[in-house]
């Protein structure tokens, strides 16, 4: 059982149109019957989940090729509860990194820091040593 999906969203009990959240990847199966356990996992949880198949095969029109993976994705609402799902199903290796753009925002602010210091150090080093000579 393959679903093919960019976004999924879980309506509101009210029957009102919910705001749909961008759909991430929570995990990569290395099969759709690992990828088709993982998604009815997460579908009795209540998280609404979409596969779709990566590879060769999914160009040839789904025929089973090897090197083929499954991304499964879930609304960014969703991600930590479906990690704990599929963490529990022995699936915690298959898991795909939790990308934190607050941290990756200060990382490349502390690395233009230390490139404008070792910049600083070079030049100041190039006018002492003409000042010396």
């Amino acid at each position: 059982m393959v679903n093919e999906g960019h976004a999924v969203s879980q309506g509101p009990a009210n029957g009102q149109q919910a705001a749909r959240q961008p759909a991430v990847v929570v995990a990569v199966a290395g099969d759709a019957i690992q990828a088709a356990i993982w998604h009815d996992a997460l579908e009795d949880a209540g998280i609404e989940a979409a596969v779709y198949e990566r590879g060769v095969g999914a160009a040839l029109g789904g025929a089973s090729a090897f090197g083929a993976s499954y991304p499964l994705l879930v609304d960014r609402g969703d991600v930590a509860a479906a990690r704990n799902i599929i963490a529990d199903l022995g699936g915690a290796v298959a898991l795909a990194p939790v990308h934190d753009d607050r941290a990756a925002r200060e990382r490349r602010q502390r690395a233009l820091l230390v490139a404008g210091a070792i910049v600083a150090v070079i030049l100041a080093l190039g006018v002492l040593s003409r000042l010396l000579t």
